[in-house]
């Protein structure tokens, strides 16, 4: 096999989506739903990283519920022409409770469906929650759910107080929109609703659609859009690097939302920190935001969690709090205290306590990584069974994987492969092993764990390696303690929230290099002496009085 070289500017190891499917006898929409969940990380237009896949097989789901998940996978589905005629033939005879038929319809719909659509209908108490933070009053305000499905958001709307003639609704699938009438009909007069079949992207593309006082949606969540439309309609809709259909739909919602009105969309958990949705968060920081829910995992048979965002469009003032709802209790928090976070990510789950220890930490003075080193990808051989062994053999090398790596050294090796690394299917410039040191750390965790290498050792793909620029103000050594601090790893978790240790994020993290000045030696205490915090317990820390 020719040998791929993997250059710090692209050092992403990536298969193909269908290959993925393949390879685990699931459906390629399976393994976009987990690439929307952020199980999975996607790279390019049809491929996701290697290191993704293998640890999420090996760490996240398991090889059991993937062999359920591939068994079910063979039977999930449905003809959706057929259902057509079905659910058509019910609405027109149905005479009980049209609530009804939206459960009825839902659960005719394979998963598989839901999955490439990206169409989960939303529970009734998690609609409800969002019109908490509307006016008292809507008898006089417009309504639009663009993603309207079978009408529970357009139900709500009416219950809340809006007039059948201001609820507007729009979805591309007829047979919900039939069943979302049928239900607006036991409203008096609620007939005079308008609810349509119509593309809601296409609309507003068009400006065809007008502006409303209210917009709350579930928007679909990963739906495949052609590379041509989705890049058209980031460009029209400003959504910079926002371009999956949940940032799409946010920029789209509030092109048609009047100066001063509500929108409340319930999104993926991705949304509210990972770098794909960037763009959409800063743009929703420049508005006034309401509140911020957490719904856990409302959906069933989906892994991924759900939280809500509804906001004024409007500027906020400075002294703007957002009531952040979460299991634990509602409390609120300063807008502004978003905007300090790396990425603008939306860390809403954080107590206040931990708020402030947040901003605390990024206003003492730091530099970052960024710019600052030089990163690697572990080897990937393409052919584990094949060339690794558990016993060292003649002509090869240890090979370190993400699990030998701790915060308190190096575990003794497990794995040999090869010293020919023309036999492998990706491998980072070789010159990144050899240097005289370098970091290597783990990439599926939830904390940061970090190696000193001065053995020039070599590393799988569930390990990556950074090596610092020689004009770096601190030593490998240094910089291997401070990233293995309980502190650090601590702050990770609460900003990123994430199993997977990106580059982007580790560039996002303050590096304190005026500690070394002040201290020879590192230890955890010393360090949080010198940012006047302290730990109260186990996990937690607060700011000296």
């Amino acid at each position: 096999m020719e040998q791929l070289v993997l250059f710090d500017t692209n050092p992403e190891a990536s298969l193909t989506i269908e290959d993925a499917a393949n390879a685990i006898h699931v459906s390629v929409a399976s393994i976009r739903n987990w690439i929307k969940t952020g199980y999975l990380e996607k790279v390019g237009q049809n491929e996701i990283t290697v290191d993704s896949f293998n640890s999420f097989k090996e760490e996240v789901i398991g090889k059991d519920k993937l062999t359920k998940r591939a068994n079910k996978s063979q039977k999930d589905h449905h003809d959706h022409d057929h259902l057509e005629q079905n659910i058509a033939s019910v609405i027109d005879n149905f005479s009980g409770d049209k609530n009804l038929l939206s459960d009825f319809y839902e659960n005719s719909l394979s998963e598989s469906y839901k999955n490439k659509q990206g169409v989960f209908y939303t529970p009734i108490n998690v609609v409800r929650k969002f019109f908490d933070y509307l006016p008292e009053d809507c008898s006089e305000l417009t309504f639009c759910d663009p993603c309207c499905g079978t009408g529970n958001f357009l139900v709500a709307a009416a219950d809340r107080g809006f007039k059948p003639n201001n609820i507007y609704g729009f979805d591309i699938d007829k047979i919900a929109i039939e069943i979302a009438k049928k239900r607006m009909s036991e409203f008096e007069s609620g007939g005079d609703a308008h609810i349509s079949t119509r593309d809601f992207l296409d609309g507003v593309h068009q400006g065809q659609l007008g502006h409303f006082d209210v917009v709350v949606t579930n928007p679909p969540w990963g739906k495949k859009l052609a590379k041509r439309e989705r890049d058209t309609l980031a460009k029209t809709l400003g959504s910079g690097n926002s371009k999956d259909t949940s940032g799409i739909f946010f920029f789209a919602c509030l092109k048609i939302l009047n100066e001063s009105g509500y929108l409340g969309l319930l999104l993926q958990d991705a949304f509210f920190n990972i770098a794909t949705f960037e763009s959409a968060r800063k743009k929703a920081l420049r508005l006034h935001i309401k509140a911020f829910i957490d719904f856990g995992k409302p959906f069933h048979g989906l892994l991924t969690k759900a939280k809500g965002i509804v906001l004024r469009n409007e500027l906020p003032d400075e002294k703007n709090m957002v009531m952040c709802e979460v299991e634990t209790g509602n409390s609120p928090r300063l807008q502004k205290s978003f905007n300090r976070n790396p990425k603008s990510i939306l860390n809403f789950l954080c107590s206040k306590q931990d708020t402030d220890v947040i901003e605390h930490l990024f206003a003492i003075k730091h530099m970052t990584l960024e710019g600052n080193a030089r990163y690697g990808l572990g080897i990937v051989t393409g052919n584990n069974k094949k060339y690794c062994s558990p016993e060292v053999r003649e002509g090869y090398v240890p090979a370190y994987k993400g699990p030998d790596i701790t915060k308190s050294g190096l575990k003794l090796p497990t794995t040999h492969i090869p010293d020919d690394f023309s036999l492998y299917q990706q491998v980072a410039p070789l010159d990144l092993y050899h240097a005289k040191e370098k970091l290597i750390y783990k990439f599926i965790s939830s904390e940061l764990g970090f190696f000193h290498d001065t053995q020039q050792r070599f590393i799988l793909n569930s390990a990556n390696m950074l090596i610092l620029n020689e004009d770096f103000p601190l030593s490998h050594g240094q910089l291997c303690k401070l990233l293995n601090s309980k502190l650090m790893s601590w702050l990770f978790g609460k900003l990123f929230e994430t199993h997977k240790v990106l580059r982007s994020d580790i560039e996002s993290l303050p590096i304190y290099v005026n500690f070394f000045k002040e201290h020879k030696e590192y230890s955890e205490r010393s360090l949080l002496d010198f940012l006047s915090l302290e730990e109260v317990t186990r996990g937690a820390y607060r700011i000296k009085r």
